[in-house]
């Protein structure tokens, strides 16, 4: 670190000096990189943001074609792959929906299907 200019140091104590010593000191300090760590998949969060809409087991087929219809679109243009598409799906559902989803895909992971 170069040594502190003499000016600098022999104004110390005058207020009208701070905002010059303050500028000296912030270029002294040490710019270190802001790094992001890495996520392995911002995938949802794309999804999230055009707020797709939830289904809670309407018996209306409009409401389930609006809902299949919006999340298609949106899986179109985030570009998700289907492997991950029913797991996507899947967390819009709530209420009845929910509860049948859970009981279908228990029984598609039991033991008969292994």
């Amino acid at each position: 670190m170069p040594p502190f200019p003499s000016k600098l140091a022999s104004n110390l104590g005058n207020p009208n000096y701070r905002p010059t010593l303050v500028a000296e000191l912030m270029k002294r300090i040490p710019q270190v990189p802001v790094e992001t760590p890495p996520k392995d998949d911002k995938l949802a969060d794309r999804v999230v943001r055009r707020n797709p809409k939830v289904y809670g087991g309407s018996y209306d087929p409009v409401v389930l074609e609006e809902c299949r219809r919006g999340i298609e679109k949106i899986f179109t243009v985030v570009e998700v792959p289907e492997g991950k598409k029913v797991n996507i799906r899947t967390y819009y559902l709530i209420g009845e929906a929910d509860i049948w989803w859970n009981t279908v895909n228990d029984k598609l992971v039991g033991p008969e299907f292994i």
